[in-house]
């Protein structure tokens, strides 16, 4: 049976590449031995860890220019850093694509699909408790089965895709919902699923006691009775992309009718009004932001209405005469909100973030990262983007820490150079991206300080932070140089080099924080490390 689904607009949702084969091994078996099980679980270690890339990792910041008419330039008060890449498992030489990211505690749940008559799905969870040091805990293949969506709830994982029905005699059309338990967090080897009318199902909402899910080109919006998991409602909706539910409210994007509200209870219609219209089949993403409703609306841009009376508030218009980008290639694909905070992927164009302020959506500037972006679900301090070459892993510095005396500190006024000069003594706070940070007497951080280029401290210099330190990029081999002394209290995040001469003090204050230094550590005469931090690779780089 020849496979359709929800997919492909101007680069939207790029099959991903990837050089690492993650095929059945060993341990890619259920817990009866059997390969052609519905989900084979893969927990190697090694083969998980390989799909895990820091070469790009580093400090970066909001870019402010990215048309032809302004030059590129970075934000000083957005800070963040990537973390990971995450490149998406290959199986029988086939090459998945991420689709859909949901999040509970420490997990991460992405779920994933193949492009064309295929039919192969998986699930990674990724585990966060180690908030600088992403780690892929273990993969789920669904080998013939993509998965559109994937929900967290009450320990369990609620699923939408399609399947191969040639070889699933249960379910009478590929479009389906599904239901599987997890293990401490963890996929299990099975699910339970329900047909759907259509070819592929995108989207799904929960309550309490059931749970909804949207199926894509003359499909259905249906609502689905958790204990039993089976289909209670169907209302038929054409062109359907998207679902959210807010209050009593499930809210279903179609392609074509634009937005519709009904009552969760008994699925009787609410309220609908009108969207652009849509290039056919393309995958869109919905959010809320009080009682607004963010619509990616594809080469039309980000729209923002009002649920209650459809009116639209806010049309934030996809980027124009991007540098060196086909304008074919920048679309809005999907929209995340966090807090005051709207992020927008936008294809080739990157991830655009704006902030509400006075019921407004202003533009900060744009996660640059190269391929396009497709995918983007923000979490508390954390930007998760699908792109072309893999699931970005980006953390915004911006939680400030508690009980520190710094009260009197002063936010830094600038981005370029810090030079802190023989005599100088500088107190900062904030959430801050510098470029370059010299220390020839004393400077006092309260925050948390990125540095995109390199830190030098000489001898005489004492430099402090209270908060977290991130600094360098992995590419550029970056060199934090210290000759004096260089205290810290909280994290510390090097993606270069550290290089430690003659003489000099690295003083790790309180009960420690967590370190990665991605480069090498030079280490000259009669120098001295004390206090404690938590080493969240085991690297042993400063014993």
């Amino acid at each position: 049976m020849k496979k359709f689904a929800i997919g492909i607009i101007a680069c939207s949702f790029l099959v991903f590449q990837s050089c690492q084969n993650d095929d059945i091994g060993s341990s890619d078996v259920d817990s009866n031995g059997n390969q052609d099980s519905k989900v084979v679980l893969n927990t190697n270690s090694q083969s998980l860890s390989n799909r895990v890339s820091y070469d790009n990792s580093g400090v970066f910041g909001l870019s402010t220019g990215i048309t032809s008419k302004s030059e590129a330039s970075n934000s000083s008060d957005f800070p963040m850093a990537l973390l990971a890449e995450i490149e998406p498992p290959v199986y029988n030489g086939i090459t998945l694509r991420a689709t859909h990211v949901d999040v509970k505690d420490n997990y991460v749940y992405v779920s994933y699909n193949t492009q064309g008559d295929v039919y192969l799905g998986a699930i990674d969870v990724i585990d966060v408790s180690q908030p600088n040091n992403p780690r892929v805990v273990i993969q789920a293949l669904l080998p013939n089965t993509d998965i559109s969506t994937v929900l967290y709830d009450n320990g369990k994982l609620y699923l939408a895709g399609a399947t191969d029905v040639d070889k699933n005699n249960l379910l009478t059309t590929p479009a389906f919902v599904g239901v599987m338990p997890l293990q401490s967090g963890l996929p299990t080897n099975n699910f339970t699923s329900a047909s759907l009318v259509s070819n592929v199902a995108v989207g799904l909402a929960v309550t309490d006691s059931k749970y909804y899910g949207v199926s894509g080109n003359s499909g259905v919006v249906a609502k689905i009775d958790k204990a039993t998991n089976t289909v209670e409602t169907t209302i038929a909706v054409a062109d359907l992309r998207a679902m959210g539910r807010i209050d009593n409210k499930i809210v279903v994007l179609s392609g074509t009718d634009g937005v519709k509200v009904f009552n969760a209870d008994n699925l009787s219609l609410q309220s609908s009004f009108s969207t652009s219209k849509d290039v056919a089949d393309a995958k869109r993403t919905i959010d809320f932001q009080g009682n607004n409703l963010l619509v990616s609306e594809g080469y039309q841009g980000l729209k923002v209405y009002n649920l209650n009376s459809g009116s639209l508030l806010q049309t934030l218009a996809a980027p124009k005469d991007v540098v060196n980008v086909d304008a074919g290639d920048v679309v809005t694909n999907a929209v995340s909100v966090n807090g005051d905070f709207v992020y927008v992927a936008n294809g080739a164009a990157g991830v655009s973030v704006y902030k509400n302020t006075n019921n407004n959506l202003n533009l900060l500037g744009s996660i640059q990262l190269g391929g396009s972006s497709n995918y983007v679900k923000s979490v508390g301090d954390y930007i998760y983007v699908a792109t072309g070459s893999g699931l970005k892993v980006i953390k915004k510095l911006s939680t400030l820490p508690q009980s520190l005396a710094c009260e009197s500190f002063t936010p830094y006024p600038g981005y370029g150079e810090l030079n802190v000069n023989s005599g100088d003594v500088f107190n900062y706070k904030g959430n801050q991206l510098i470029h370059n940070i010299h220390v020839n007497q004393n400077l006092n951080f309260c925050g948390n300080l990125a540095v995109d280029q390199g830190v030098t401290v000489n001898s005489g210099g004492v430099f402090s932070v209270k908060g977290s330190l991130f600094a360098g990029t992995t590419k550029k081999g970056t060199d934090l140089v210290v000759n004096g002394t260089l205290v810290i209290e909280g994290d510390f995040m090097l993606y270069g080099n550290l290089i430690l001469n003659s003489g000099a003090k690295l003083k790790f204050l309180g009960a420690g924080g967590h370190m990665i230094i991605t480069g090498t550590v030079t280490k000259g005469n009669n120098v001295t490390i004390t206090g404690n931090y938590i080493d969240d690779r085991n690297q042993g780089k400063l014993k």
